[in-house]
């Protein structure tokens, strides 16, 4: 795309409540009875005898989005926003109808000549742009050209170009005091910036525009669980909750921290990075819901009834959670005929499997093979190690699983050290060297499995992720 659309797509697809940001106090939303309502307008998200409000949602948005290093970025862009707003509207300077035009048709021919739609109208569409926000842009792109020209002392027909904008907003920006509000931003007020006030209700409406659609779906469906969860636990006091969000909390600051890919950085330490903080994290409604709903499973079930239904279905704990294998894995990218962007074959690269397999003598072979030639990020990085494979693992594709166990069983000794394939995949050929055994878990270790499997039936009873509506659906 070229840079004039380029430039001005990036100011976002959301310009929400821009005109209020200098007021000192928004006006309240109206008050909208429960029963009148509506998706997309005062509600987020609904689900079964459950509803979500935009302003519930945004307060999460802000505690988990806001003050990271995206989302500061996303507050300076809102920032210059309002000084393009606040700064037009004390110069007197408008957009005409005959500039949105002209700047409309501008933008319709490059789409049309690039081939990327039939018009800017179809374009927006396909991109999911309203074309009442696009055009509010559109405005604020032509109140930022006058404004600059102003500034640096250009005539109408003096040439501008988008950097020397960009510059010049930039430098009103730095010579203007601006204070920032404590984080999750309480007070109501984000930031000050010259005498322009950014609300948190402002940032957040913004800010919804700027998270991804997967990650909004998300936010609304644990808002709700949460909430239907607490509803299973109507005489749950507020202080046990508490005390089962800090044992949450503590779980997860054990798994994070024995966790080797942190290196061994505190759990307070990775939540800063992101701009979070144990005060926002503590009401997060994923670190409630898991809570509640282990307290929940924790009332219901007793060691008696996990035991009972471990022996039920043993068939599927034991699958899931018995005794596994660990394997490592070289992948080679292949396909089925060669291109620029893959010269290799499927042909090719089993080709180069089978001789590899005789180059490979143990574990430090085949580690040594995957850093010089495997093409997996993520198994690469650790040295080929993939996992352990249980009978029902889902980490590997099922042909891969099915031989493997049909090699372990068919073997009267340990099958570690052991190499199969090459197996073909979607997108390359696998090889898979047999790792350590693991043995039958401990009752101890399967009824932790067994309590975590009723929580996942409690979370999809209470709301299944299908009965879910957001706006985003409409």
């Amino acid at each position: 795309m070229k840079p004039l659309i380029t430039s001005l797509l990036a100011l976002g697809s959301l310009f929400a409540a821009v005109s209020t940001t200098a007021q000192d106090s928004p006006p309240p939303a109206p008050q909208v009875p429960p029963q009148e309502a509506r998706l997309g307008v005062e509600l987020a998200a609904i689900g079964p005898d459950c509803q979500l409000t935009f302003e519930e949602l945004d307060g999460l948005l802000l505690a988990r989005h806001g003050n990271s290093p995206v989302g500061q970025e996303t507050l300076q862009g809102l920032a210059q926003l309002v000084l393009v707003e606040k700064l037009a509207e004390e110069a007197g300077i408008i957009a005409s109808r005959a500039e949105l035009n002209v700047k409309w048709r501008a933008l319709e021919e490059q789409i049309i000549s690039s081939g990327t739609a039939a018009s800017l109208d179809e374009y927006l569409k396909q991109q999911g742009i309203k074309r009442k926000v696009f055009q509010r842009h559109l405005r604020l792109s032509i109140l930022h050209e006058h404004l600059a020209r102003a500034g640096l002392g250009l005539g109408p027909d003096d040439p501008l170009s988008g950097e020397q904008q960009s510059r010049w907003l930039e430098g009103v920006v730095g010579s203007l005091e601006q204070v920032k509000g404590e984080y999750p931003w309480d007070a109501g007020i984000v930031l000050t910036i010259g005498p322009h006030i950014i609300s948190r209700q402002t940032f957040g409406e913004y800010l919804r525009g700027s998270v991804p659609n997967d990650q909004l779906r998300a936010a609304c469906y644990e808002l709700l669980l949460a909430e239907r969860i607490a509803a299973r636990l109507p005489d749950l006091a507020e202080d046990t909750i508490e005390l089962a969000v800090t044992a949450e909390i503590d779980r997860r600051r054990k798994a994070t921290e024995s966790n080797t890919t942190f290196q061994g950085v505190a759990y307070e330490q990775l939540l800063q990075a992101q701009g979070l903080s144990l005060v926002t994290v503590r009401r997060d409604p994923a670190i409630r819901a898991a809570a509640m709903a282990r307290i929940f499973v924790d009332r219901t079930h007793g060691d008696a009834e996990l035991r009972a239904i471990y022996e039920e279905e043993r068939t599927l704990f034991d699958t899931l959670y018995g005794e596994g294998h660990a394997i490592s894995v070289l992948v080679l990218g292949a396909v089925r005929y060669a291109n620029e962007l893959n010269p290799r074959t499927y042909e090719a690269a089993e080709s180069e499997i089978e001789a590899m397999k005789e180059r490979i003598e143990g574990p430090k072979d085949f580690a040594r093979l995957v850093g010089l030639h495997s093409d997996e990020p993520a198994s690469k990085e650790r040295k080929g190690f993939l996992g352990v494979i249980t009978r029902g693992s889902h980490l590997v594709p099922e042909t891969v699983r099915e031989a493997l166990w049909k090699h372990i069983d068919a073997e009267s000794e340990s099958s570690e050290g052991d190499l199969l394939g090459p197996f073909r995949l979607q997108a390359g050929v696998l090889l898979l060297q047999i790792g350590a055994h693991r043995p039958l878990p401990t009752w101890e270790e399967m009824s932790a499995h067994v309590h975590q499997e009723l929580r996942r039936r409690l979370v999809n009873d209470a709301l299944p992720t299908a009965a879910v509506s957001s706006w985003l659906d409409l």
